[in-house]
């Protein structure tokens, strides 16, 4: 975990399989919902376990959609309070946003070693 703007958490996976870069798993916008996100991927984690490492797109896909699930199971049953936390979609850009720019870090790393 780690802090983002406006006091979110960014809960990271570290690289793993064929990834060079850590895995965004997500934007919260608390670390009390960081630290349940990372209780609920716990729980879904042997499905999660495989997928990390896979590298096809339908692999991919099943990852980002057992990650969306423990995202909004969390914020469902842990809705924001704070009026000045980021909105789902601001949680998503940021998500994005981060999530290329250690894919980006990541390459250029690797570029640069080999």
């Amino acid at each position: 975990m780690q802090p983002a703007k406006r006091g979110a958490t960014v809960v990271l996976h570290r690289p793993v399989g064929n990834r060079v870069s850590p895995k965004v798993c997500g934007v919260m916008p608390s670390r009390q919902h960081a630290k349940a996100l990372v209780d609920q991927l716990k729980r879904a984690e042997s499905a999660l376990d495989d997928l990390f490492y896979e590298a096809t797109d339908d692999g991919i896909e099943a990852l980002e959609a057992v990650l969306k699930a423990c995202r909004d199971a969390v914020l469902t049953r842990m809705p924001s309070d704070n009026e000045s936390s980021l909105t789902p979609d601001e949680m998503a850009a940021e998500r994005d946003r981060i999530q290329s720019e250690l894919d980006t870090r990541g390459t250029q790393e690797r570029v640069g070693t080999a």
